[in-house]
């Protein structure tokens, strides 16, 4: 802290000595007339908003300069040039674009830098985003916007179009002739962000700030939209599509008094980073000015604004814009002519002279020489630096790349587990150039190939790594890599590596909980005349960090589950306990019928002519009750077995005349009337059976205690399944009870939560979390007629 202070009283210090020295020969007017002080704000955001945002700025100069009346003066990027060029305003706040090409024009002077604040981090550059509508699949990359139509600010705007400008020249798209469309919509840049949102245009450019803001204040929901070419920054708290630039410059004009430019940089540098002025501009206050040469660098290469003139290639043009070099040129040939003439006159004397300056002309000669070779080792010096250069710049660009495959396979929604370690192992395997590549786990002596990715033929069919040896020295050095390029010539590789064709490998080992779980290896068939580079190796541990966190994530996942299995079984298994009493009765009912008929059928067996056709019919109905109860125990022991999934084909109507069988007499006991309101040609769904059956029996009970306490006449439970048109087969259960109060709705799904004074809150949030895991959904309402309807919905599949 205490060095960070000395560096900014150091730029302080810094920029009274360059502005003291005029104040001591020119002084203002000493009396006390109030001076007007115009400050041309760019208004980016529209009018409105610059006077909200910048006033307190105007008020804050005025209490601390005596004499001075401070007043902002809101200017789009036209009116602000104009301004310039008139001396119409004394000091000019405005994007960095815009600063650089006055600053070419009509030489006005940085004097502060803007600081933004972002939460606790202060900032002092800022960026812009590329944006489009998250449903417009057709935009991904910014080389698919060819074609398509693009809203900015205006061409001069820096953030509002010439930061997205260049980043749409680096992948090759001219906004000027390769895109469909091309509009500009001027200030405030919040309609061009909302006619994205409205599909007016495809995609579209803003300061990175404003898109921010505009979330933040809920105008749009960042969800709606997609940024292209994100850029990951530690220097800017938001997303971002383009580089980073120094933040807006306050700037002096030539013609303002040198005197009131110093005063106004000293309040501006001492204004406190917490003082209302800056917290209504949303800043952290002013520090010294920045180098905007990142700016001038965008112009240049873009050839606008004072490098406009490089579009030009005619004669006329280039004398126009470069008058004073011709000038400068001809002054200097003509100097260089009578130079000549005075050159011979001397060279006459010289001459005159030879015999007595031979020997400084021999001195002069060999010292020529001497330069002459060092010339041309320097300039053989230059050109290795300059190959070695080029060489390390395609190494970086090459792991960027990389680096940006490797992020979009571990990010990528729609891959599993395995899809996501072989593509990692594939493009780590094109990266390096090398033939296969083998992800092997470690257990005690134990190794197994997990994965691979290349020629399976250079995959050893025994159970083990590569190369034993090699995988013994990953496991000992831990992540540190080993890059072998020539095998045969390297002592502590095994013979098997020649046997399988392999003259080059690279490995290292994944840590994972503080320990070698795994290894990663590649190998190639020819051998590498050299290590690979450092660029390599660092991108080989980033490789095995990832797939370690993959790996991590999967294990996570993994106990997760079986963790939800287990928790679904035991609330099963309660569900069950609850029910005991009425299954007790459903078992009884047909087992006494059994033992009544089998009692009949014993008496007229006793007698000495029983009657056979009364005997079959008993004996008949026996069997029946016996078997009903022996379904009964047959489907309570499936609905809380344990074991293995088992994933389906799975008829909704017969899981709902399961769940009934099994929760008849509970129906019964509460005297509710049960209707079926079953489509019978709606399709299968994949999942588990015992699962789904699980959630419709929570959805029954929840109906049968909802109407617990309504009359007797008005308990109706209905059960419902449909096809909807969205490809879902849809089931609802629906109650007569009192409904569900709209302050718990949101909750109700939420586990331990229980309007049950006795409930545990497990019930409808595994049926959650079952349905989810089914690709589904799950709601509930309450109904306008009254009651509560609890419904899910899951793909349907076609049936086999």
């Amino acid at each position: 802290m205490k060095k960070q202070k000395i560096i900014h009283a150091s730029g302080i210090l810094l920029f009274i000595s360059l502005f003291a020295t005029p104040i001591l020969a020119t002084q203002l007017d000493t009396t006390q007339e109030t001076t007007v002080v115009r400050i041309g704000v760019l208004a980016y955001r529209g009018y409105k908003q610059a006077l909200q945002r910048w006033s307190p700025t105007a008020n804050y100069l005025s209490s601390r300069i005596a004499g001075c009346h401070f007043e902002i003066v809101p200017l789009y990027l036209n009116d602000i040039r104009k301004a310039v060029r008139n001396a119409n305003i004394q000091f000019t706040l405005t994007n960095p674009g815009n600063y650089a090409d006055l600053e070419t024009r009509f030489g006005i002077s940085r004097i502060a830098t803007l600081q933004s604040r972002e939460g606790s981090q202060i900032r002092v550059r800022y960026g812009a985003v590329i944006i489009t509508r998250a449903d417009n699949t057709a935009i991904n990359r910014l080389e698919d916007l060819k074609d398509k139509s693009f809203m900015a600010v205006s061409a001069e705007a820096f953030g509002g179009f010439q930061m997205a400008w260049r980043e749409l020249a680096d992948h090759g798209i001219d906004p000027f002739r390769d895109l469909g469309e091309l509009r500009f919509a001027g200030f405030p840049q919040d309609k061009i962000v909302l006619a994205v949102e409205n599909a007016s245009v495809d995609a579209a450019t803003v300061r990175a700030e404003t898109f921010a803001r505009m979330v933040e204040s809920g105008m749009v929901n960042a969800a709606d939209f997609r940024i292209l070419n994100p850029q990951h920054n530690p220097g800017s708290p938001f997303p971002l599509s383009t580089r980073l630039y120094p933040e807006w410059p306050f700037a002096t004009l030539k013609e303002t008094p040198r005197k009131l430019a110093t005063q106004v940089t000293l309040a501006l540098l001492s204004m406190p980073d917490n003082h209302p002025a800056a917290l209504a501009a949303h800043s952290a206050g002013w520090t010294i000015p920045l180098d905007y040469s990142p700016v001038t660098a965008l112009m240049r290469s873009l050839k606008i604004g004072p490098y406009e003139v490089l579009r030009e290639t005619s004669l006329w043009a280039l004398m126009k814009h470069y008058a004073y070099w011709f000038i400068a040129a001809g002054i200097t040939l003509l100097g260089l002519i009578t130079l000549n003439s005075y050159v011979t006159r001397t060279n006459h004397r010289l001459r005159e002279t030879e015999r007595n300056l031979r020997s400084e002309i021999s001195q002069r000669e060999a010292s020529q020489a001497a330069l002459t070779r060092y010339r041309d080792n320097l300039e053989e010096q230059v050109m290795a630096r300059t190959r070695d250069l080029h060489q390390t710049n395609q190494a970086l660009e090459k792991s960027r790349v990389a680096l940006r495959k490797l992020v979009k396979i571990t990010s990528a929604p729609d891959l599993n587990h395995e899809q996501r370690l072989q593509q990692l192992l594939e493009t780590g395997r094109k990266y390096f150039e090398l033939d296969v590549a083998v992800l092997a786990s470690i257990d005690g002596d134990e190794h197994r190939i997990c994965t691979t990715a290349g020629d399976p033929k250079l995959v050893p069919e025994i159970r083990g790594p590569l190369n034993q040896r090699c995988a013994t020295y990953l496991v000992e050095h831990l992540s540190e890599p080993l890059d072998v390029p020539d095998v045969v010539n390297y002592t502590s590789a095994d013979s098997s590596c020649c046997k399988q064709g392999w003259r080059s490998y690279l490995g290292i080992g994944v840590m994972l909980e503080g320990r070698i779980h795994c290894t990663l290896e590649f190998a190639g068939t020819k051998m590498r005349h050299s290590r690979l580079s450092q660029w390599d190796h660092e991108l080989l541990k980033v490789m095995a960090q990832w797939i370690a966190d993959e790996l991590e994530r999967q294990i996570a996942y993994e106990a997760q589950r079986r963790h939800e299995t287990e928790f679904a079984r035991v609330s099963r298994m309660s569900a069950i306990g609850e029910m005991a009493a009425s299954l007790a009765h459903e078992l009884n009912q047909p087992l006494t019928a059994t033992i009544n008929y089998n009692n009949g059928c014993l008496r007229i067996l006793k007698n000495s002519q029983p009657d056979t056709a009364k005997l079959i019919q008993g004996l008949e109905r026996a069997v029946e009750g016996a078997t009903m109860a022996a379904d009964i125990i047959r489907h309570i022991r499936q609905f809380v077995q344990k074991g293995e999934e088992r994933y389906g084909q799975v008829d909704i109507n017969q899981a709902v005349r399961n769940v009934t069988t099994l929760i008849n007499h509970e129906i019964r006991r509460h005297e509710i009337e049960l209707v079926f309101d079953l489509d019978p040609d709606i399709q299968p769904v994949a999942g588990n059976l015992i699962q789904i059956e699980q959630v419709i029996l929570n959805f029954i009970r929840n109906g049968i205690e909802a109407m617990d306490q309504m009359n007797k006449h008005h308990r109706r439970l209905t059960i419902k399944t449909q096809a909807m048109p969205s490809g879902m087969i849809r089931l609802a259960v629906s109650d007569d009870g009192e409904g569900i109060e709209k302050a718990i709705l949101p909750k109700i799904f939420d586990a331990f939560f229980s309007t049950k004074a006795e409930g545990m809150g497990f019930g409808l949030s595994i049926s959650r979390s079952i349905i989810e895991s089914h690709q589904g959904r799950i709601s509930a309402c309450t109904r306008d007629q009254g009651g509560a309807e609890f419904t899910f919905e899951l793909p349907a599949t076609a049936e086999t």
